[in-house]
């Protein structure tokens, strides 16, 4: 499976000249769109020749323009499709007679290719603004997704205090904006048909001081423009609906890694939950 172009142009920006990196930066600040035009046109809008796009578009391991567009296009098509309009395409598709097997063997293939294409910085990044307890942790989700911002939660309150789920709208989820501290970190999931409202309070809470944690698909949130970290993971699988496992498992390598990281902060912590869950507050909390 083929990366995303936003991935290899990321990916690969070490690679490119001068001119082709004026060529990129015109992509990134209008994805898709910007090259969804003539290989004139984008030219033109970064100030360079028709052979630099070219050039670029060949680095990217695409034979031509044309076939650059038509991967951009599949991506425009792959992120707004909905489970409806993939149930209705799959109805006349011949269907696999074990599913369980089929669905089990296309998330182990969606977990290898998320693990594949991770990027160790951005993983890093996470665990180190997470660890640090000075840092209250607000985490939140959209629709298909706050699932997973609450069992973050959970896990990382086994280890550390200041850890709360939220729910992202600015008209009900102002309280939690109100008592954000600059370097406090905003851990948000969102995932293709991206909420506006989840954008957008993610934008406040930026705005506010946040350092912004994002888990999203390999299209990419909008919020990846502001992030200070972002965990991409493949959603694609034999079901229509998007699958959230591979974020599930990037979610909890975060934590394996938080408690490889502060062990001896996460004994004590748990050490004492367990103290109070059996009633021995006197005697050790």
């Amino acid at each position: 499976m083929r990366p995303s172009v936003r991935t290899l142009l990321e990916q690969r920006e070490e690679t490119f000249t001068v001119s082709e990196r004026r060529v990129v930066g015109v992509l990134l600040a209008n994805y898709p769109s910007a090259a969804l035009t003539s290989i004139s046109q984008l030219a033109g809008s970064a100030g360079v020749s028709d052979p630099t796009v070219h050039r670029l578009v060949l680095k990217l391991g695409f034979e031509g323009y044309p076939e650059f567009q038509r991967a951009l296009l599949a991506e425009v098509d792959a992120r707004m499709n909905s489970p409806l309009s993939r149930l209705e395409a799959s109805a006349a598709e011949p269907h696999a007679q074990d599913m369980q097997q089929a669905m089990l063997g296309s998330l182990t293939l969606a977990i290898g290719h998320t693990a594949a294409q991770a990027s160790r910085e951005d993983f890093e990044a996470a665990v180190s603004l997470l660890a640090d307890p000075r840092r209250t942790v607000f985490s939140c989700g959209g629709r298909a997704s706050s699932f997973i911002a609450s069992w973050l939660v959970t896990l990382l309150s086994q280890m550390r205090p200041h850890a709360c789920h939220i729910e992202p709208s600015l008209e009900r989820g102002s309280e939690a904006l109100a008592d954000l501290e600059p370097g406090d970190v905003l851990v948000v999931y969102d995932y293709r048909r991206y909420q506006e409202s989840v954008v957008q309070f993610a934008h406040a809470a930026k705005t506010l001081g946040a350092q912004v944690v994002l888990f999203t698909d390999e299209w990419r949130s909008p919020i990846a423009s502001f992030a200070d970290a972002v965990l991409v993971s493949l959603v694609q699988s034999a079901s229509p609906f998007d699958t959230k496992v591979p974020a599930l498992a990037q979610t909890e390598s975060i934590v394996a890694a938080l408690v490889h990281r502060l062990p001896d902060e996460a004994k004590a912590r748990l050490k004492r939950i367990e103290a109070l869950r059996a009633g021995r507050v006197a005697e050790d909390v």
